[in-house]
């Protein structure tokens, strides 16, 4: 684990790189496209408003058609925009940069609003997740021109596998075999849990003493219960990682989540009835939700799992079952459903059985028949639980839940067209007092009967701390350095990577020593250079009193290898004192920053990461060198 930064080196601006002729400057001027930064003293609240009638969304309203309250009181609104499915926001053309240095710069065209994928191998059993792209690739034969897609997968971390895009067969590509495949879920196992039911339905049919079986269901119900805490607390860090990424590109974000499970328990509620009841990540939630709605990204929860059927209508058990409660055995015509695999389902696929039937059976004097109906109800409970999550999921975030549909293409379909005409109102909130409550936020409009879809509530905390990262066991800055995980564009920055032996920087100095907390273990390491020119609009500054503005910021590199095995790491802290003119020289060439750190020959990823300790914002960019022997 990197160390964390704990001593500031005070540097002297004058005294760091002169930028690199045609690299930072020539970046900003070619970014005409301005990137939204949430700047920590902005009081406005955003409401994107998908306003549609008979599935079709309607155009031309205005302001005064709209009226929203925060809390049952009225609310000025200062911000209307309209965004239709035709709007297109073109990118700025790719910058020419010298050989060598490499930007953060995010590089987009999107539609009105931008479409990501999320395939989460995290909580979805593998046989699901073959389904998912299978259905995916299908629809992509109907997408329509110009809607812009990117693809992430969660499995043990978040990666990016396709980068926003038009291009349908790239996408193909990428949920194709050899490009991100499918993967087991590191926490969830079904297989092992089917097990140890089986084992416990024997202990029972054996006439195993009853203080034994109490301590087998324990012994069952803390490993799943462990199971479920740690899928939740991973995949909260996941969606604050999404929220970071999507931050930087403007307008409205759909997220797209195909899922098996949904254990997050958004705001208040929703908790899974099975999980330990002292499993408590509201904070975490909380943040995550924070920065969703900075970043406007509206959720859209899909099961990836389509009908299902109870566990007692598998082919496994419907006949055993179906004779202990006196019933021909049902017939699985539902669709591809993996039962029992956790939460997330829907009841309009449970076979024949209803859950007064399954409850009857345990009255039954056939002890399977009772360990299925107790698995049965355990399965209804999850999945109305998971329903309860996605729904909440996305009436807070502005999104639509999608369960019990097997066609989960045309749900894709469904949920593109849905978020990409939409409305954007925006108002001053009238109660200043940001204590972190819950805000309540309610819209109509007139003129018609209409469905409306937005975000229900926000957090009021106070403005100068709602861009802060989440707060809990790793850092942020640890989760963006990770190989192969999303890019950042928080704080933009060109960086150059060079070895001490090209011309370019052999006149600066080399520091003495390893360079990098694990360079001591490294055989024939090289020493490289890397200079940073980072965008000072990105970062927060502090006054001082002497007239002068204070930055702080951390830059960080880690190097991995073709198996993603971290080699060596380094951080270094700068804090800046600035006069004026030196802060105008900053904003027009980039703050210029320098480390070094040796890598091991061959084909070495170089993450390298800028992180503004005043705002928490972070910038990232992997850099792929081929280091010689």
């Amino acid at each position: 684990m990197m160390r964390p930064f704990s001593v500031s080196l005070m540097c002297c601006a004058a005294l760091v790189l002169a930028p690199v002729e045609g690299a930072f400057g020539q970046s900003a001027a070619q970014n005409t496209q301005p990137v939204p930064v949430f700047h920590t003293n902005a009081n406005l609240v955003l409401v994107d408003v998908v306003v549609r009638q008979k599935g079709a969304p309607v155009h031309d309203l205005k302001a005064s058609n709209f009226h929203l309250t925060e809390d049952g009181k009225a609310q000025k609104i200062t911000v209307f925009e309209e965004h239709r499915a035709t709007d297109v926001l073109e990118a700025s053309k790719p910058p020419q940069l010298p050989p060598h240095v490499y930007t953060d710069t995010p590089r987009y065209a999107v539609t009105s609003a931008a479409n990501v994928l999320l395939l989460d191998a995290l909580n979805t059993p593998l046989a699901d997740q073959v389904y998912v792209r299978r259905q995916m690739i299908k629809y992509l034969g109907t997408i329509p021109p110009g809607t812009r897609i990117a693809v992430f997968t969660l499995g043990s971390k978040l990666h990016i596998i396709s980068g926003f895009t038009t291009d349908a067969a790239e996408i193909a590509k990428a949920l194709g075999p050899g490009r991100g495949n499918a993967e087991k879920s590191p926490v969830m196992d079904p297989d092992f849990d089917d097990a140890m039911t089986q084992q416990l339905s024997l202990a029972q049919g054996a006439g195993v003493s009853s203080a034994s079986i109490a301590a087998m269901q324990q012994f069952i119900s803390d490993t799943q219960n462990f199971e479920t805490q740690l899928r939740e607390e991973m995949t909260i860090d996941a969606l604050g990682q999404v929220a970071r990424y999507l931050s930087t590109i403007p307008g409205r974000k759909n997220l797209i989540w195909f899922s098996a499970s949904f254990p997050l328990r958004f705001l208040q509620g929703g908790s899974n009835p099975n999980m330990d009841p002292m499993a408590d990540f509201s904070g975490q939630v909380k943040k995550a939700a924070e920065l969703l709605a900075l970043a406007r990204v509206a959720v859209y929860p899909v099961d990836s799992r389509g009908l299902l059927n109870v566990p007692s209508v598998s082919a496994e058990t419907n006949s055993s079952f179906a004779t202990a409660m006196g019933s021909p055995p049902p017939q699985n015509t539902q669709g591809h459903g993996t039962a029992g695999a956790g939460g997330g389902g829907g009841n309009g696929g449970m076979g024949s059985f209803s859950q007064d039937q399954v409850a009857s059976g345990a009255s039954g004097s056939s002890l399977e028949a009772m360990g299925l109906a107790s698995k049965d109800q355990t399965f209804l409970n999850d999945i109305a639980a998971d329903h309860f999550n996605m729904d909440q999921i996305a009436k807070e975030t502005g999104g639509e839940a999608f369960y019990n549909r097997n066609a989960l293409g045309e749900v894709v379909g469904e949920a593109v067209a849905n978020g990409s005409s939409y409305y954007t109102i925006g108002y001053d909130p009238g109660n200043q007092n940001y204590n972190g409550a819950v805000r309540k936020i309610d819209v109509h409009v007139e003129g018609g009967k209409y469905d409306l879809e937005f975000r229900h509530s926000y957090f009021a905390d106070n403005p100068t701390a709602a861009t802060k990262w989440i707060g809990g066991k790793t850092s942020p800055l640890i989760n963006a350095m990770q190989h192969g995980t999303l890019p950042l564009s928080q704080v933009m920055f060109d960086v150059r990577v060079l070895p001490v032996t090209d011309p370019a920087v052999m006149a600066e100095p080399v520091t003495a020593g390893p360079a990098g907390d694990m360079a001591k273990n490294l055989k024939h390491g090289q020493r490289y250079m890397v200079d940073y020119w980072v965008d000072p609009r990105g970062l927060d500054h502090n006054a001082l009193t002497d007239g002068k503005q204070q930055t702080q910021v951390e830059v960080t590199e880690v190097a991995y290898d073709d198996e993603g095995i971290r080699q060596n790491y380094a951080d270094r802290g700068f804090s800046l004192d600035l006069t004026p003119q030196e802060a105008a020289r900053n904003l027009q060439a980039g703050l210029a920053l320098h480390e070094q750190i040796d890598l091991p020959p061959g084909k070495v990823y170089l993450r390298v990461g800028v992180h503004d300790l005043l705002s928490g914002r972070i910038g990232t960019v992997e850099v792929l060198v081929d280091v010689p022997k």
